[in-house]
């Protein structure tokens, strides 16, 4: 049986690229230690995220694990994929800033847990085929004080443009010259027309 999760909105997201930056502290301004521990951290959490996704990078097993299509009405946003024979026939998203491919989602609820993202997003390569590229956070709009938004990998999450969600992409599969944690990525194919 197909999953499908319909909203009525469209999946468009702020192109929001955050960066978090070190301050200068330390004697004589100088906290090169504080920001290479800094990054030293992040890249093992991206490493510990991309070892828990990577059975996902067949979308056979993200399915097993529970995740599904997502898919919005053609009139609300989005390239709709039906006919290009993608199981549930997921809504395509991107826009002038990149490629953000289709979702594929799961447990949306308060829980933010780092390697288990609600979203796995694929692109759908020059061949057809899903190519997971990244992931996706996504806590509805009821569960967040807006003053105090989630926080991952030392990332704020962001409201969305259109639907009542606070979400946050890694690209963790594929590089974002905008960014790793942009919500669109120039080296994602723009959706199939």
């Amino acid at each position: 049986m197909k999953k499908t999760i319909t909203v009525i909105a469209m999946t468009a997201a702020l192109a929001l690229s955050t960066t978090s930056g070190a301050r200068a502290g330390g004697r004589n301004g100088n906290n090169h230690s504080a920001r290479h521990n800094k990054g030293t951290i992040a890249k093992r959490k991206l490493s510990a995220l991309k070892r828990a996704t990577a059975p996902n990078r067949e979308l056979s097993n993200a399915l097993h694990d529970g995740y599904s299509a997502f898919a919005i009405p053609p009139d609300v946003g989005g390239t709709p994929t039906a006919g290009l024979g993608l199981l549930g026939d997921p809504t395509c998203f991107d826009n002038a800033a990149g490629g953000m491919g289709v979702h594929y989602v799961k447990g949306i609820d308060a829980d933010v847990t780092a390697n288990v993202p609600e979203a796995m997003v694929y692109e759908i390569t020059a061949g057809g085929r899903l190519k997971l590229v990244g992931v996706e956070y996504i806590v509805p709009d009821e569960l967040v004080d807006p003053a105090n938004p989630p926080m991952l990998f030392g990332q704020k999450f962001h409201h969305h443009e259109y639907l009542p969600v606070y979400i946050l992409h890694v690209w963790a599969w594929k590089h974002n010259p905008s960014g790793l944690f942009g919500d669109y990525n120039p080296n994602v194919r723009a959706c199939p027309v």
